[in-house]
């Protein structure tokens, strides 16, 4: 069974990110459905965290290295390094257990597609449009350990802020 998750904004102007399972329209209410994961969002870093009262122990820690960030590093219980797929690119690669994992997505398009070395899909990303707390719902296929879960939450929020920041630079913002 495929595991779905949606990402929530934390508050209307930070760039923290709550997880939650499940596809939902709707942020639930606080205090009403506690949520899976949550990002903490930084100038050049993302934590992976259980909840927000744990971000000085993350599950994983993302750190983007060079001038533009093209690069990055993520440590935790495991290690594993990220790239972007090109200079003009907004997808990035990964690898975990020495397999790459790359995403890619579509110039016009609110849909981004995580495949294996294989080719095989192993999560799509629906972006959503016009909301002003959700930021989307990812769909990971079944049966994948929970360190590639991990990463894959993790650099689906890369893939994100890097769209978010080319975006803002198209429209001069």
């Amino acid at each position: 069974m495929d595991t779905t998750l949606t990402y929530f904004r934390k508050s209307a102007f930070s760039r923290d990110a709550l997880v939650y399972a499940g596809d939902l329209d709707t942020q639930p209410a606080e205090g009403t459905l506690p949520s899976v994961y949550y990002l903490d969002v930084r100038s050049r870093h993302i934590n992976l965290c259980r909840n927000a009262t744990q971000v000085t122990s993350p599950l994983l820690a993302c750190k983007q290295h060079g001038m533009l960030g093209r690069s990055a590093t993520i440590r935790g219980d495991i290690t594993s390094s990220a790239h972007r797929n090109g200079a003009f690119s907004n997808a990035w690669t990964f690898v975990y257990m020495a397999e790459e994992f790359k995403w890619s997505i579509a110039r016009w398009s609110n849909r981004w597609t995580l495949v294996d070395g294989r080719g095989n899909t192993v999560a799509v990303f629906e972006r959503a449009s016009f909301r002003a707390s959700k930021i989307g719902t990812l769909n990971i296929m079944p049966e994948h350990p929970e360190h590639l879960v991990w990463l894959i939450v993790l650099t689906c929020e890369l893939v994100h802020r890097t769209v978010k920041s080319s975006e803002r630079a198209a429209h001069g913002s």
